[in-house]
């Protein structure tokens, strides 16, 4: 009978050495996939916000309505108040035609997107908790506006609208995201087109 050879200590310092680089690039490999999967679902959500955030502009500003609140102290009433990075507009709660009628408020603040809202009644606005954010990571933004003058004439593509006693014909939304999801321009139109009347 002869006898069993055993493993000798160079043989088992080779087998420990090529298990631990097994090992390692598992490891490797195993965080490279969290990492991918992470970025998938930062992309993922991101894009569910790009996606929520366009489907309420342009529901919201397609139905805003030529209202206002009321003001105590005489001074012209603000239908709608538009610049470069804020909005504001009147239009219905989601989901309703008549009742529910609200002022909405956009606008940049911290890099989101945000929105607040005031419930019209007859005795003024009544808010209706904190603001909400619409969009993460926004680094830059540009709202526009387009309708008639108080000359009756076109105004292009315009960086403030200066007639709040009316609406304009329509809104475009330019922004840029800090992230891999791009905002592709939006453009919205008004149903309530009243620019074309600068009596009102």
């Amino acid at each position: 009978m002869t006898g069993q050879r055993g493993f000798t200590l160079l043989e088992i310092l080779v087998v420990l050495t090529l298990m631990g680089l097994f090992l390692g690039l598992v490891g490797v490999a195993i965080v490279g996939a969290n990492r991918a999967l992470a970025r998938v679902e930062a992309y993922g959500t991101q894009l569910d916000e790009v996606r929520a955030t366009q489907a309420y502009l342009r529901r919201a500003l397609s139905q805003a309505l030529p209202l206002s609140a009321p003001a105590g102290d005489g001074s012209q009433p603000q239908r709608f108040v538009g610049d470069a990075t804020t909005l504001m507009f009147f239009a219905p709660m989601a989901g309703t035609v008549v009742a529910g009628l609200q002022q909405q408020r956009v606008f940049l603040d911290d890099q989101c997107l945000m929105v607040s809202f005031a419930e019209l009644t007859g005795g003024g606005l009544t808010p209706l908790g904190d603001a909400q954010v619409l969009l993460h990571g926004v680094s830059d933004l540009a709202f526009s506006y387009q309708g008639m003058n108080s000359l009756g004439q076109p105004t292009g593509w315009i960086a403030q609208w200066p007639w709040p006693e009316r609406l304009p014909r329509a809104v475009r939304i330019d922004l840029r995201l800090a992230g891999a999801v791009p905002w592709v321009r939006q453009q919205v139109g008004l149903r309530m087109d009243l620019s074309s009347e600068p009596g009102l």
